[in-house]
């Protein structure tokens, strides 16, 4: 039971293939011509008949030609001269015959050629519409493409340009040395020498193409420009790479998770302790100098004999402070040069012990060994050849015993007491030799800096010049040795000549050289060559280099020396290229302890080391901890999350800075939200019964400086949710907004969304087999979850509270306006019941008894309609149509229901009256969408009037 509609497919028809045959019988049956529309197809007889109207005038040469090329254009627009003619003429004849004839007669002369005359007007004020709307679509497309053209054209142009000005800058190969001497001092003149130095720097220049850095932390194709990552599989941050390494990346994680928890109870949590015990299990080159990394931090950081109530940050006020003045950075550097002395002097009478241990196994030895013997244990051993023969000339014997290289090895093991013992026994033969060193080294060894008074420091000086710079004799190193380290003496030279260093020995030489007092020294009289601070002993350190303490494969000291020497941020920096996890790890421990300079936002952030304008290293903390969980923040999100939190290790530097580690933290928090979609287990979710269940961030919010609830939902949640928005992810925004308790915007997000969809909506296909799955194209099915937002909003006076109205309204009014295209897209719609509900929304005048000024009245209210609503009127105006026409149709054909024998009112009527009714709710409708035509689009009008016509 169907109608040959020339619009639209009725609802209960099969859909069919779409063949050239059906397209061309369609395009047949297009209507010809409307009151208000022109000619819209042409058949060959239409078209031989314009041609022969227009050849009829092209007389020859020798016939007379009335007509202009004015003409020609007239008779292309399909108005002949004949036509135009007779209206003028009956224009006269209407004003002669108006005083003549009666007014009947003349108005009904008038009227029929005015009628062509208004058409025309009408087409022609249509198509003008039409031909601006078409011609800004077209100067708006030409200009995005004119913008696009050129900003292409520009970025390619400063990539070239960048890419051409790296390639100058070729990298030159490094030259391996081949021989690695001990002392660094040796091994930098070395360096030197083949110009490494300078091909060092070169290196630095990488060749990189000219695009801009991503400003997310968080972005996977980020690198730093100033070094090279490793390329041992074991040390990238991908924790997939091999087992081994997802098994230290799951242990690092707990660590992390246990700071988090322990930082949020404002509780101590030892770091360093549990890092050293990580690492010990490890048994390969680069564990086991990580792990005496960690216990050279453990020792300076955790020292359970200082007593502090504040362990977190404990160091920033000194190391992050804006002047090497500042009395707690001074007290800092005083403390890292006596805490790495102590240990290298520890680490020496271990070492010293060990050795002994061996000797000792050789033979059998009774009772307790004091540590001079074990140092004179060690010196037959070290400086002594197989022939029994010393290796150093001139040393001073006193009852067999090599003196003064005894009391240097007992200084450098840190065994004070010894020293001054060994000297009280030995005094007589002082005596005679040195009668003023016992008394220079007593006082050394009981100041708890080992720094002599002035005036015997004036006295030693003077000794030391008149022994070792002006005597022409060949003296015991060790005796210089000694004199140098206990009265700083000559700092022009801070080496020991004939005696042979390790690199242990030599930092310990010069630490016991430094002294941080001197920065202020009121003594005009002091040499600038006799001042010697432990930011003197840095610059030597960078000086020199890695390789000049890498010498040995397998025991490198770069990173040892550098924690000793408080380069710490160098430190990060040079550990990056050999152990990405281990650098990281690192950043953070130095960053809780309050030991890492980060820098302001003005700096380079493409480098990993950055140098502020005021000389001070920082590293980019805040980056190197995104870009450390880009492998993993997909797979591993919360525990992305813990890294992140980190960032806001930030307590004592200033304010301007604190700020902006805070809101990178966020910053990237906000970033992981959007990126991983996981949002349930970062932001939490929202109960049926309103309440709030916490996510990861809501946990940790103290972490990011997030007070109270309030701040949270507004810093984070709220913000994702607006970057969210901007980048196009409705269905993000809605979770986002609903977690920051914006219920009355995610409703508005819902309704745009509702309505995209109905006015997207086929009424060829049914609309129950779209709605009915879990997704509508992919995406979350809006549908459903508008319905469950309605039933969960409702179930809460709380949230109602939180909610407009008129979003309320706007929602229940396209649900229902879904549950009816689906009606009508059913298999067997009833076409009565569908009337009477889109008659029961009140939004276009679905009666016969409507009067007039009501629908100009429901016109002018179109305006006034939620946007999502109101872009639906049309689809809801077809439905109305497509419904009467079929009605009439059926009545007509004689195929009557029960239902269809009442009237819209209820009421039983005859099948005439249900007729004219029908046809009366018909031309209500086509009047109300007669006035809201400029605002629908042209193809509804048409189907509009096509189902008019059929009726």
């Amino acid at each position: 039971m169907s109608k040959s509609s020339t619009a639209i497919a009725l609802p209960g028809d099969k859909p069919t293939a779409a063949s050239l045959n059906e397209l061309l019988q369609s395009s047949r049956n297009l209507p010809r011509r409307s009151n208000e529309i022109g000619t819209i197809h042409l058949g060959l007889g239409e078209i031989k008949k314009k041609a022969y109207k227009m050849r009829k005038y092209n007389k020859t040469a020798k016939d007379v030609n009335p007509y202009t090329k004015a003409h020609y254009l007239l008779i292309g627009k399909g108005i002949t001269i004949e036509e135009i003619q007779s209206e003028l003429d009956s224009l006269d004849s209407l004003r002669t015959a108006v005083g003549a004839a009666s007014g009947t007669v003349a108005a009904s002369n008038a009227a029929a050629p005015s009628v062509g005359i208004e058409d025309y007007v009408t087409a022609q004020k249509h198509q003008s519409i039409l031909t601006a709307i078409e011609q800004s679509l077209s100067s708006s497309a030409r200009d995005f493409d004119q913008y696009v053209s050129e900003n292409v054209s520009q970025s390619w142009k400063n990539q070239n340009k960048d890419m051409k000005s790296a390639a100058l800058s070729s990298l030159l190969k490094r030259e391996q040395p081949t021989s690695a001497p001990s002392s660094p001092e040796k091994r930098h003149k070395q360096l030197s020498s083949t110009n490494e130095g300078k091909q060092q720097q070169q290196q630095q220049l990488q060749l990189t193409w000219g695009t801009k850095p991503s400003s997310s932390i968080l972005s996977p194709r980020f690198k730093f420009s100033d070094v090279q990552p490793s390329q041992d599989v074991d040390s990238v941050v991908n924790p997939n790479a091999s087992y081994a390494l997802r098994r230290k990346f799951e242990l690092y994680a707990q660590v992390i998770y246990e700071l988090n928890d322990a930082r949020q109870e404002s509780a101590w949590y030892q770091l360093c302790t549990v890092f050293a015990d990580l690492s010990k299990r490890e048994l390969t080159t680069r564990s086991k100098q990580m792990h005496q990394g960690w216990l050279i931090l453990r020792d300076f950081c955790e020292d359970e004999g200082e007593l502090t109530s504040v362990r977190e940050r404990r160091f920033a006020a000194g190391h992050c402070s804006e002047s090497l003045n500042d009395p707690e950075s001074r007290r800092l550097r005083k403390l890292i040069a006596a805490k790495s002395r102590r240990y290298l002097e520890l680490q020496f009478l271990d070492h010293v012990n060990d050795v002994y241990q061996k000797l000792e196994k050789k033979a059998v030895g009774e009772g307790l060994v004091s540590n001079v013997s074990k140092i004179r244990q060690f010196l037959e051993l070290t400086l002594k050849t197989k022939a029994g023969e010393w290796k150093v000339k001139n040393l001073t014997f006193v009852n067999g015993v090599p003196i003064w290289a005894t009391l240097f090895s007992l200084l450098r093991a840190g065994c004070y007491d010894e020293a001054v013992t060994l000297v009280s026994e030995n005094d007589d033969s002082f005596q005679k030799l040195e009668r003023s060193f016992p008394l220079y080294l007593k006082a050394y060894c009981e100041t708890a800096d080992h720094r002599l008074p002035a005036e015997l420091q004036g006295r030693l000086a003077n000794e030391f010049n008149q022994y070792f710079k002006h005597s022409s004799k060949e003296v015991d190193p060790y005796r210089y040795a000694v004199y140098k380290v206990l009265g700083r003496c000559d700092l022009s030279r801070k080496d020991l000549p004939s005696i042979t260093l390790s690199i242990e020995d030599w930092l310990w030489l010069h630490l016991c050289l430094v002294r941080e007092d001197d920065l202020d020294s009121s003594d005009e009289d002091t040499s600038i060559h006799e001042r010697y601070t432990l930011t003197d002993l840095q610059k030597s350190v960078l000086e020199f280099g890695p390789d000049a303490f890498n010498a040995s494969s397998n025991n490198p000291l770069y990173l040892q020396t550098l924690l000793f020497s408080g380069l710490y941020e160098v430190a990060v920096q040079y550990l990056f290229s050999v152990s990405e996890i281990d650098s990281v790890h690192l950043a953070i421990t130095l960053a809780y302890y309050g030991l890492l300079r980060v820098p302001d936002e003005k700096e380079d952030l493409t480098k990993l080391l950055i140098v502020d304008d005021k000389g001070f290293r920082c590293i980019n903390y805040a980056r190197l901890l995104g870009y450390y969980t880009r492998t993993f923040k997909y797979s591993d999100p919360r525990v992305a999350a813990e890294y992140l939190f980190e960032i806001c290790l930030c307590d004592g530097l200033n304010d301007k800075l604190r700020k902006e580690q805070i809101d990178l933290a966020q910053g990237a928090i906000r970033e992981l939200v959007l990126e991983t979609r996981e949002f349930v287990m970062l932001l939490g979710r929202i109960g049926k019964d309103g309440s709030r269940i916490p996510g990861i961030i809501e946990q940790r919010k103290k972490l990011l400086y997030l007070d109270d609830e309030r701040s949270y939902l507004h810093k984070i949640a709220e913000k994702a949710a607006h970057k969210a928005e901007d980048e196009g992810r409705p269905y993000d925004c809605i979770l986002l907004y609903q977690l920051s308790e914006e219920y009355d915007t995610v409703l508005s997000i819902v309704n745009r969304l509702l309505g995209d969809f109905l006015v997207s909506v086929d009424f060829r296909t049914p609309l129950d087999d779209i709605v009915s799955g879990d997704l509508i194209r992919g995406d979350t099915n809006v549908v459903k979850l508008a319905k469950r937002l309605m039933k969960t909003y409702n179930a809460s006076p709380e949230i109602l509270s939180r909610t407009s109205i008129r979003q309320r309204e706007t929602c229940s009014t396209l649900l229902e306006l879904v549950s009816i295209a689906s009606a009508f897209t059913s298999r067997s719609p009833d076409l009565v019941d569908i009337l009477q509900r889109v008659k029961k929304l009140d939004l276009t005048p679905c009666s016969s008894s409507i009067e007039l000024d009501k629908i100009r009245l429901r016109a002018q209210e179109f305006n006034s309609l939620d946007e999502a609503i109101a872009k639906n009127i049309p689809n809801v105006l077809v439905i109305e149509m497509s419904c009467v026409s079929q009605l009439v149709y059926e009545l007509q054909q004689g195929y009557e229901v029960e239902k269809d024998k009442k009237s819209s009112e209820g009421k039983n009527t005859s099948k005439e009256e249900r007729l004219n009714e029908l046809k009366q709710m018909s031309r209500n409708c086509m009047v109300y969408a007669g006035m809201v035509q400029y605002k629908m689009p042209r193809e509804v009008y048409r189907t509009l009037i096509n189902l008019e016509v059929d009726l």
